[in-house]
């Protein structure tokens, strides 16, 4: 085992809280997409269902189409904003580190340049605590992906539902 110094964990700690942050994103933006492609899917399968006065089948094709394009829009700026959210957290937690890497260099100097460990024993007397703060943060990390697992893995639910909502949209399309 490794000899842990009050850097090491508070750098650990960021990395962990930097993971929260993206799973976060990861699971807002799968939520978001999975939100659009639903009613991407229920809009068309209400055109499909109902026989609306002045809709023939080229003007309910031409709004299912528009409907696709506002769609891929939406998930487009879907992507596109979760990327950056992503890059700024990665950006963060990089200047963060940088932080804490220049503290623990200074504090190396200044020891070196008065002779003395009072720093360290200091750092030293400090790590249960910042170990406890590790411990919090990867409990948040596997709270946060249990949260994100079941927002991910409702995917499934959702492919099944487009399933079902296809074969109902070509039994009303074969009844007219």
């Amino acid at each position: 085992m490794s000899t842990q110094t009050l850097s090491s964990v508070a750098t650990h700690v960021v990395g962990q809280y930097s993971q929260v942050g993206k799973l976060i994103v990861g699971t807002y933006r799968a939520g978001a997409q999975r939100f659009v492609s639903g009613a991407n899917t229920r809009y068309a399968a209400f055109l499909n269902s109902r026989s609306l006065p002045l809709v023939n089948e080229a003007v309910r094709d031409s709004l299912i189409d528009v409907q696709q394009q506002f769609a891929g829009l939406v998930e487009g700026g879907i992507t596109t904003d979760s990327n950056r959210a992503e890059q700024a957290i990665d950006l963060l937690a990089g200047g963060i580190n940088g932080g804490i890497k220049r503290i623990a260099a200074t504090t190396e100097r200044v020891e070196t340049a008065f002779d003395t460990t009072a720093l360290t024993t200091v750092g030293s007397l400090t790590l249960p605590a910042a170990q406890v703060s590790l411990e919090i943060a990867n409990r948040a990390v596997e709270g946060t992906k249990r949260l994100s697992a079941r927002v991910i893995g409702a995917e499934v639910e959702v492919a099944a539902t487009k399933q079902a909502v296809k074969k109902a949209v070509r039994r009303v399309k074969a009844r007219s």
